[in-house]
């Protein structure tokens, strides 16, 4: 299971004002502005299909402010479309490569694809980003695709970063006893997902440990 940043909360960084293109005129640059703007509304009251419609009319008339698409990727990974988040996400990182997010939700979008390789390199390229916000959710989702690519020692030393980062990341936890059921160190891995299990029984990560643990052979838990 990997950790995708929402919409809702993505916003408190895309709020940011976009950087201005020097290839549209003034009016289609501040056209563009506006549909953009509207989109962060539609987006606030959880409303992605017009959030769509507003972004792709901002791309379109000014398609190189990487914020723009980078919105339209989140909103593509939102609506369970990461083939079309792709396009997007990779040409936000190559118009800012410093944009952190880009490249974070660049490698989200390999890793729902499960192209674990592209996953890696762009969460790193997160990683080396000075404007990176969430560098525990990164580290997190960087183990996860190192667990996938079998590299468990990487994928643990990741996981246990992220944690150190945020002690209650239910999605850190569960990833690492998966590492360590991998690695064949049950009891580590047992009280790895009973911690992930403590911080929220009923999510679906909660839900999952505990099938984790009975597959273990913890009888104990409920």
């Amino acid at each position: 299971m990997s950790t995708r940043r929402g919409v809702a909360l993505a916003l408190s960084v895309l709020l940011l004002p976009a950087c201005a293109s020097t290839q549209v005129s003034d009016s289609d640059r501040y056209r563009a502005q506006a549909a953009y703007d509207r989109a962060l509304g539609h987006l606030r009251e959880r409303q992605p299909s017009p959030a769509l419609g507003a972004l792709k009319e901002a791309v379109a008339v000014d398609p190189n402010v990487a914020v723009y698409r980078d919105t339209l990727g989140l909103v593509y990974l939102e609506l369970g479309r990461p083939d079309l988040a792709i396009e997007q996400l990779r040409r936000a990182a190559e118009l800012d490569p410093k944009l952190a997010d880009a490249h974070f939700h660049l490698g989200t979008a390999y890793a729902e694809s499960a192209r674990w390789e592209d996953a890696v390199a762009s969460y790193r390229q997160a990683l080396a980003q000075p404007t990176l916000g969430i560098p525990d959710l990164v580290h997190q989702n960087l183990g996860l695709a190192l667990y996938h690519l079998k590299r468990y020692p990487e994928a643990e030393s990741s996981l246990r970063f992220a944690l150190s980062l945020d002690p209650k990341l239910q999605a850190g936890y569960y990833n690492l006893g998966l590492v360590l059921m991998a690695e064949k160190r049950a009891p580590e891995a047992r009280a790895a997902f009973r911690r992930a299990r403590e911080l929220a029984p009923d999510s679906p990560f909660g839900q999952a440990a505990l099938e984790r643990l009975k597959t273990l052979g913890d009888r104990g838990v409920n």
